[in-house]
């Protein structure tokens, strides 16, 4: 899903050319009334980045050529967050920022290893001069790799860590918070390959972004949408194909969301013919008053046609940018993955979609 990137690199300039031209003009098309508050604090600076690059993987299962063959990026978002100022005062904490950040990291394709996989991180950030930050930023990281063992063909989950040390470079000329991000990501592994790569693209911070909440002036709002993109399951041979979703989603206290979705993921006419439901539990951030970024994560039951065709529980993880269009409706690019944790039949989801506010 090397694609995914590019598309969030293309994004970026448009939210950094958008915030900077509201700025200068004094004013926004945003719905103040439907979703966001004017209200804002010291801690609410959110910061969002797309990176891509290349590496090699080392280590356990690594065989024939470990270069990522340059696939390899990392979109990620967080939020900056307080220090009880005993502690501050404690270790001298004077213009160093720790920062929560969620990711999705996709580690190129070494042969016989396609790993990606979604995770969290508590950065740290600290100003070198007026031009220049380093970030340390070190997490859990669920990854997914697609790997032939003994003839046969896995989607191999497990759990590690990633550990970022990464240069920000200022472009503030261009737009206020823009800079350039270059990264060193390392991926370590229990009992499995570990991995290396340097990454370059684009990095924004977004100061006082407004805090998400459901205004007074409606009783109790819900989001409609529908969506449509690719499916592609995570084996050789497999093509992508049509899939559509729909969805009604709700959001709660200033940065979280639940949904429920229908989901058709389409038939690849080798493995997986899968439709179903999916409940997620969804964080919000908002980036600036038209745009913000999500994720979500949630049981998903579906049944495959291709399979046994009975009712299976899968997981169902997703990364998303939306931007409104006006006070009702908003437009939303998604990149979800349904884990299904039998080792086989795991899918990537892209997709665009539109949603509308309704009061209840």
């Amino acid at each position: 899903m090397r694609h995914i990137s590019l598309v969030i690199l293309l994004i970026f300039p448009l939210i950094a050319y958008g915030q900077d031209y509201e700025n200068k003009n004094g004013k926004s098309n945003s719905p103040q009334d439907a979703s966001y508050s004017k209200v804002t604090d010291s801690y609410s600076n959110a910061y969002a980045s797309a990176i891509i690059g290349n590496g090699f993987a080392y280590g356990d299962g690594v065989v024939g050529d470990r270069s990522m063959e340059g696939r390899t990026f990392e979109f990620r978002f967080g939020k900056e967050i307080s220090v009880p100022a005993f502690l501050s005062e404690k270790l001298n904490l004077t213009d160093e920022k720790f920062r929560l950040d969620v990711f999705h990291f996709n580690e190129g394709h070494p042969d016989n290893n396609h790993r990606d996989g979604f995770g969290a991180q508590m950065v740290y950030r600290k100003p070198v001069n007026q031009k220049l930050n380093l970030e340390f930023g070190l997490g859990p990281y669920f990854s997914m790799n697609t790997t032939t063992i003994k003839g046969t063909e896995f989607n191999d989950a497990k759990l590690g860590a990633l550990l970022s040390v990464a240069a920000l470079v200022d472009l503030e000329r261009f737009s206020p918070g823009l800079h350039m991000r270059y990264a060193l990501n390392h991926v370590s592994i229990p009992a499995t390959h570990s991995s290396i790569a340097l990454l370059v693209g684009v990095g924004k911070y977004f100061d006082n972004a407004p805090a998400r909440i459901q205004s007074e002036s409606y009783g109790n709002p819900i989001w409609l949408g529908v969506t449509a993109g690719i499916s592609q399951t995570n084996h050789g041979g497999s093509e992508g194909v049509p899939g559509f979703a729909a969805e009604a989603k709700k959001y709660y206290g200033n940065h979280w969301g639940a949904s429920v979705s229908g989901i058709m993921e389409g038939d690849d006419e080798v493995r997986v013919h899968r439709h179903g439901v999916a409940v997620q539990g969804w964080f919000v951030q908002p980036l600036d008053k038209n745009w913000a970024a999500s994720a979500g994560i949630g049981p998903y039951v579906a049944t495959n046609k291709r399979g046994s065709g009975n009712l299976q529980l899968h997981s169902l993880i997703s990364f998303q940018v939306e931007r409104f269009i006006d006070t009702k409706w908003k437009g939303f690019v998604n990149f979800s993955r349904v884990t299904t944790f039998t080792s086989k039949n795991d899918r990537d989801l892209f997709r665009i979609g539109i949603m509308r506010q309704f009061d209840i």
